[in-house]
């Protein structure tokens, strides 16, 4: 009667075992040993070189402005109706 019960038991202390060290293994944020990027407003992120380069350039603030612009004038008729609190 013991054995019936030690088996499902040793099972599943295994099972758990298992995905604790599945998740302990897992990569962190910093991938392939580099370093988190910070995010600053106003800059830009080049990644065309595999790494992130911060970029601080006109040439890149300008893109910026227009790409705001933009995306300003595409959301300018959009609207959300309220919440009348009933289901559908």
């Amino acid at each position: 009667m013991k054995n019936r019960r030690v088996i499902p038991l040793l099972i599943s202390a295994a099972a758990t075992a298992a995905a604790l060290w599945a998740y302990g293994t897992q990569p962190r944020l910093a991938v392939r040993g580099q370093a988190a990027v910070p995010i600053a407003d106003g800059k830009t992120l080049d990644f065309s070189s595999g790494k992130p380069v911060i970029r601080d350039g006109a040439a890149d603030k300008a893109a910026l402005d227009a790409a705001v612009r933009e995306i300003d004038e595409a959301s300018k008729d959009v609207t959300f109706p309220a919440d009348s609190g009933k289901k559908k």
